[in-house]
C-alpha cells in the first residue's frame, strides 16, 4: 500500500517541480577543442577512480574532451564548464587536479563514492559555479562553511550525507542567487538559528531539510522573504514537537509542495489551511496532531496528493473535498460518520486509503464509480458494500483491503473482474460457503492473500502452488478441510491454523525442499496426525513453526533445530540436542506433549534470550499472529496479564526429570517460564535473580526442594508466580513482587512459612546449603571440574594397570618356553598346523 503511495507520490512530485533538472552533458559543437590544460586537469581527476573503464570509456577513445562522456565546453572559448559524472558507479578519491577547471559552471558528482572523505574546501574557488550537486557521495564531518563564497550558486544539494554536520548555516546567508537547496539528511542539531539565515535567500523555491535532526519551528513574522518565493517545502522527519506554524499559511499563494510528515508536530489542524489555494501535494502524516479535519480543506480546490494518517484525528470528512484528488489516505485515524457523500466526486482517485477508522456507511455502485483507482482500502471501519451483484467496475485495482467490511454472505462476485491485484485482504467479512475456483486463479501477480476469519469450507485446491508471486497467505480461523496444500518456493508466511485440515503434514516437507524463504507457519489447531517428518532442515529461514493442538505423534525429530512451536500434540522421548541450534530462538513451546528426560543444559545458547543479540520486532507482520496466540495460551493457563509474552520457554505439561539446569539463569532476555506440571527435582536455581526482565514464572506441580532463593526479590517484573505443589520449605521472600502474591501461589508446600502463608518461620529448620546450591552454575562448574580430575585419576590408574599387566604376562609366557622343552615344542608344532591351513 505505501509502496503504491511513493510511486504517485513521487510522480506528482515531478510534476509539480520546476527547478533543475538532470543536465544532459555533451558537446554542442564538434568544432570546439577543449584547451590542453583542462584536458590534463580531467584525466588527472579520472585517474584518482578505481573503477571508470567502463563508466569513462569515452574518455579514453576520443582525443577532443569537449566529446567525453559528461563534458560540456563553452562554445566560444572551449573551456569545461560542466561537469556531470552521477550515476556512474564510481568509487576513489575527490583529485585536486579539478582546479584545473575553473570555469566550471555545473558539477554534478552525485553518488560517486568518495570513501568517507571530507566536503573538500577547494570547491569554494569556483566562482562560477551555480550548480554543485554532491548528494550521496558518503562524505564524512563537517560541511565547510567556504561554500557561503559561491554567491552565483543556484542549486545545492548535500542530501543523503548522513555522516554529514553543521555547525550553524550562517554562511548560507553569502548565497543570495540560491534557488534550490537539498541538506536532507545533514545533522543540523547544532544549528540553532537555522530559520532566520534560511530566511535571508529571498530567491528561494525549494527547500529541503528532511531528517536533520531540527527540534525548532518557532513562529516568526519575519519570515516573509521566504514564503513569498517558496514553492515546495519538505521538513519531514525532524524533532520539533510544537504546532504547525503561523508563518507557513503566509504561503498561500506560491506553496505548491508541503511536508512535515513524521516530525512531531502537535496541536490542531489549523483552519487557515484552507487559505493555501495553490497547494497540490499535502503530507502530514505521522503526527500528533488532534482535533477535527477543518471544513476549510474544502477550499484547497488544488489538492491532488493528501496524507494525514497516523494521528488523532475525529470527527467526520467535510461533504466535500478537492475534485483533483489522486491520493487520499485518512487511515488509523479516530474519524467517523458517513463516507460515500465525501468520496462521490473525487473521480480521479487513484488511491483511497480510509483504513482502521470508526466510518459508519453503505456504500453502493454509485460511490464507487472510479476510472483510475488502482488502491483501495475500506478496513477496520463499519462500512457495507450493498452492491448489486451485477456490478462491473470499471477500475483494475492493485490493492485490495476490504477486512472486517459487509460484503454480504456469498462471495462478492465483482471480484471475478479484477485480474491485476497484488494485495487482497477480504478477512473478517462473514463471507462463507466454498471459495469459488476463479478466485484462486484470478492474479499471476498476487504477493498477499488474506481470507482469514470467515466461514469458507472445503478443500484448499493445489493451485497455491501455482500461484509463483504469492509470498503471504493467511486462510485461518475457516472451515477448510482435506490435506494441506502444497505451497511455492516464494512462499514466505503460510498461516492455516483454526482449520480442519487432516492428514500428515508431508505437503509441508514436499514444499521445503524447493522452498528456501519460508520464515512463519502455523498449522496449530488442525486435525493433523502422524509423526513429524524429520524434513525441518531444509527450512533455513523458519523462524516460527506453530504445530499445537493437533495429533501428531512420535519422537521429536533431530531437525528440532529448525523449530521453535511444538505444544499440545503427543510427542515422547527426550528433547533432543539439536534445539540447541536455535541461536536466535525467541519463543521455545513444547508444553502439553509426553517427553522425557532432563532439560538439556545448552540451552544457554540461545543467544537472542541471553542477550548477545538483537530480539527482533514482533509488532508488526506475521509475528503479530504469534504474539496474539501466546497471549492466548497465558489467558488459558489463567494468566490474566498484559505484558510483552514475546520471549520465553514453555516446558509444561510433560514428563521431565532432573533439576531445572542453571544455564537457564543466563537466558536475561527471558519475559516468561514455564516448568509446571512436570517431574523436577532438586532447588530453584540461586541466580534466577539474574532473569531481571522476568514477568511470569510457573514452576508449580513439580518436586521441587529446598528454600526460594531470597534474591529472587529483585525481580521487579515479576507479576505472575507459580510455586504450589512441589517440597519447598524455608521462609518466602518478602518484600517487592513478592508482597503481591496469594497464598495460591504457595499451596502444597507444608514446610514454607512466613506472609503470606500461616505458618510462622520460628523454629523452622535450617536447609543444607550445599545441596540447594546444586544446580547453581558456580558449584556446576566446580562439580565438573572435580569430576574432570577424578576421571583423570581414573583414566591414569588404568594405563598404568594395563602396562604393568602386559609386561608380568609378556615374560612369564616366554620365560616358561625357555625353561620347558615339552611346551615349547608343542607350541611350535601349533605354529606349523596354523600356516599349514591358512595356505592350503
Amino acid at each position: 500500500m505505501e509502496g503504491v503511495n511513493l510511486v504517485c507520490f513521487l510522480l506528482l512530485l515531478g510534476a509539480i517541480s520546476d527547478g533543475f533538472s538532470c543536465v544532459q552533458i555533451s558537446a554542442m559543437n564538434s568544432g570546439i577543442h577543449c584547451t590542453e590544460s583542462e584536458k590534463i586537469a580531467l584525466i588527472k581527476f579520472r585517474q584518482g577512480f578505481r573503477n571508470p573503464l567502463q563508466s569513462m570509456s569515452s574518455w579514453m577513445l576520443e582525443e577532443n574532451c569537449c566529446k567525453w562522456k559528461g563534458v560540456e565546453c563553452d562554445n566560444k572559448t572551449g573551456h569545461v564548464i560542466a561537469l556531470d559524472l552521477h550515476k556512474q558507479f564510481l568509487q576513489g578519491e575527490f583529485a585536486t587536479s579539478l582546479l584545473g577547471l575553473p570555469h566550471l559552471r555545473h558539477l554534478d558528482l552525485s553518488q560517486i563514492d568518495f570513501l568517507g572523505a571530507q566536503v573538500p574546501e577547494f570547491i569554494s574557488t569556483f566562482k562560477n559555479l551555480e550548480y554543485l550537486n554532491l548528494s550521496k557521495n558518503k562524505f564524512r564531518g563537517t560541511i565547510p562553511e567556504h561554500l557561503g563564497n559561491l554567491s552565483r550558486l543556484q542549486f545545492l544539494d548535500l542530501s543523503d550525507g548522513f555522516s554529514l554536520r553543521v555547525d550553524n548555516l550562517q554562511w548560507i546567508r553569502h548565497l543570495f542567487s540560491m534557488k534550490i537547496l537539498d541538506l536532507s539528511g545533514v545533522d543540523m542539531s547544532d544549528a540553532k538559528n537555522w530559520l532566520h539565515d534560511i530566511n535571508l535567500l529571498t530567491s528561494l523555491t525549494e527547500l529541503h531539510m528532511s531528517a536533520c535532526q531540527l527540534d525548532q519551528l518557532l513562529p516568526s513574522n519575519s519570515f516573509m522573504n521566504l514564503t513569498s518565493s517558496l514553492q515546495i517545502l519538505d521538513l519531514s522527519l525532524n524533532h520539533f514537537q510544537a504546532p504547525i506554524p503561523s508563518w507557513l499559511f503566509n504561503t498561500s499563494h506560491s506553496l505548491v509542495y508541503l511536508d512535515l510528515s513524521r516530525s512531531q508536530l502537535n496541536g490542531l489542524l489549523p483552519n487557515a489551511f484552507g487559505n493555501m489555494y495553490s497547494l497540490r501535494v499535502v503530507d502530514l502524516s505521522d503526527n500528533s496532531l488532534l482535533g477535527n479535519l477543518p471544513p476549510t480543506f474544502v477550499n484547497m480546490s488544488s489538492v491532488t496528493f493528501l496524507d494525514i494518517s497516523r494521528k488523532s484525528l475525529e470527527g467526520n470528512l467535510p461533504p466535500a473535498l478537492s475534485s483533483k484528488l489522486k491520493i487520499l489516505d485518512l487511515s488509523n485515524n479516530n474519524m467517523e460518520g458517513p463516507l460515500a457523500r465525501s468520496i462521490a466526486q473525487l473521480r480521479q482517485l487513484v488511491v483511497l486509503d480510509v483504513s482502521w477508522n470508526s466510518f459508519n456507511d453503505s456504500i453502493t455502485d454509485h460511490f464507487l464509480n472510479f476510472s483510475n483507482l488502482q488502491v483501495l482500502d475500506l478496513s477496520s471501519n463499519s462500512i457495507i458494500l450493498n452492491l448489486t451483484a451485477t456490478w462491473m467496475p470499471r477500475f483494475q485495482l492493485d490493492f485490495i483491503g476490504l477486512q472486517s467490511c459487509q460484503l454480504s454472505t456469498h462471495f462478492p462476485l465483482w471480484l471475478q473482474t479484477q485480474k491485476e491485484f497484488s494485495f487482497v485482504d477480504i478477512s473478517g467479512a462473514e463471507l462463507s460457503g466454498k471459495v469459488p475456483e476463479w478466485f484462486w486463479n484470478l492474479s499471476a501477480k498476487v504477493k498477499h492473500m488474506n481470507i482469514s476469519n470467515n466461514y469458507f469450507r472445503g478443500e484448499v485446491p493445489e493451485v497455491t502452488e501455482r500461484l509463483t508471486s504469492l509470498e503471504e497467505l493467511d486462510l485461518s480461523w475457516n472451515n477448510f478441510d482435506g490435506p494441506l496444500p502444497h505451497f511455492s518456493p516464494t512462499m514466505m508466511t503460510l498461516i492455516l491454523d483454526h482449520n480442519s485440515f487432516n492428514g500428515t503434514i508431508s505437503p509441508v516437507c514436499e514444499s521445503l525442499v524447493m522452498n528456501n524463504s519460508l520464515m512463519f507457519l502455523d498449522l496449530s489447531s488442525n486435525s493433523l496426525s502422524g509423526t513429524l517428518s524429520d524434513c525441518w532442515r531444509y527450512g533455513k529461514n523458519l523462524a516460527v513453526l506453530n504445530l499445537a493442538r493437533n495429533d501428531l505423534s512420535g519422537e521429536v525429530p533431530h531437525s528440532i533445530g529448525y523449530l521453535t512451536t511444538l505444544r499440545w500434540n503427543k510427542f515422547e522421548g527426550n528433547i533432543p540436542l539439536e534445539i540447541c541450534q536455535l541461536k536466535s530462538l525467541i519463543i521455545l513451546d513444547l508444553s502439553s506433549n509426553a517427553l522425557s528426560g532432563t532439560i538439556p543444559k545448552c540451552v544457554g545458547n540461545f543467544l537472542t534470550l541471553a542477550g548477545v543479540e538483537e530480539v527482533p520486532s514482533l509488532i508488526y507482520g506475521p509475528f503479530e499472529v504469534y504474539r496474539e496466540d501466546v497471549m492466548m495460551m497465558l489467558k488459558e493457563r489463567g494468566y490474566d496479564h498484559r505484558a510483552h509474552f514475546f520471549l520465553g520457554i514453555d516446558l509444561s505439561e510433560n514428563h521431565l526429570s532432573g533439576e531445572i539446569p542453571g544455564e537457564i539463569t543466563t537466558l536475561v532476555q527471558l519475559r516468561f517460564l514455564n516448568l509446571s506440571w512436570n517431574n523436577l527435582t532438586g532447588a530453584i536455581p540461586h541466580d534466577i535473580s539474574n532473569l531481571h526482565n522476568l514477568e511470569a514464572l510457573d514452576v508449580s506441580r513439580n518436586a521441587l526442594s529446598c528454600f526460594l532463593p531470597s534474591n529472587m526479590v529483585k525481580l521487579d517484573y515479576l507479576a505472575i508466580a507459580n510455586f504450589s505443589y512441589n517440597r519447598l520449605t524455608g521462609k518466602i521472600p518478602t518484600g517487592n513482587q513478592f508482597a503481591t502474591f496469594s497464598t495460591d501461589c504457595y499451596i502444597g508446600n507444608p514446610d514454607l512459612c512466613g506472609v503470606p502463608v500461616s505458618q510462622g518461620c520460628s523454629g523452622h529448620f535450617h536447609e543444607d546449603i550445599t545441596h540447594c546450591n546444586s544446580n547453581s552454575p558456580r558449584k556446576q562448574e566446580v562439580d565438573a571440574t572435580q569430576s574432570n580430575e577424578n576421571n583423570w585419576l581414573d583414566e591414569s590408574s588404568f594405563y598404568i594397570s594395563m602396562g604393568i599387566g602386559f609386561i608380568t604376562t609378556f615374560w612369564v609366557f616366554w620365560t616358561t618356553l625357555l625353561l620347558k622343552k615339552s611346551w615349547r615344542y608343542a607350541y611350535m608344532r601349533y605354529l606349523d598346523n596354523m600356516a599349514n591351513k591358512i595356505y592350503k
